[in-house]
């Protein structure tokens, strides 16, 4: 076996040499700026969706922090009125529970009582007292002979304590609060 000399001189053609190592340099080095770009695009996205969900959040717990207040409101007043409409509740329901009182009875007489035109636009219990359920009714009538022949009619039905309070006129009708007594029968 021969053995052949390979001469190797790569002071003789450097430029030769050069061109491979350039290209892979520059082939790096433009990919790294790639890289780089990419990741700088990818940085500035990820920083606008943060700004966006920031934003998003103090939104979202400013709706909360006013429903909470609403509902923290809300729950005041219904505990007010609760304690304002407790005694006059207790009452009618005691009455209801006891059946002390016909309420059909109530209304059936009520209805009897009321002249032609006339109609009950709004009705409240008063508190009542022991063995009596006190009545307010908001009434309409077309005028005063209807309003006296109502508060005639309802003496008439065994209602005790009528009286008429704040008349108004409404658009040609009479608007009258009546209040009376509903007395438990023995």
């Amino acid at each position: 076996m021969s053995a052949r000399n390979v001469a190797v001189n790569l002071a003789s053609r450097p430029l030769r040499n050069r061109r491979l190592f350039a290209a892979l340099v520059g082939g790096a080095a433009a990919a790294l700026a790639l890289i780089a770009v990419v990741a700088g695009l990818t940085i500035l996205g990820a920083r606008r969706g943060e700004a966006d969900a920031r934003a998003g959040l103090a939104r979202v717990a400013q709706a909360t922090a006013a429903a909470r207040k609403e509902k923290d409101g809300l729950a005041a007043e219904s505990g007010a009125l609760a304690q304002t409409l407790k005694p006059t509740v207790e009452a009618v329901n005691g009455a209801l529970l006891n059946k002390g009182f016909s309420l059909v009875d109530v209304f059936s007489r009520l209805e009897e009582a009321l002249p032609a035109g006339t109609y009950v636009a709004g009705m409240s219990p008063i508190e009542p007292a022991a063995g009596r359920l006190d009545l307010r009714f908001r009434v309409v009538s077309p005028g005063l002979p209807e309003l006296l022949a109502l508060v005639q009619k309802l003496g008439e039905q065994g209602f005790k304590n009528i009286s008429v309070k704040n008349e108004a006129t409404v658009e040609g009708r009479l608007v009258s609060e009546i209040t009376f007594s509903h007395e438990r029968p023995l």
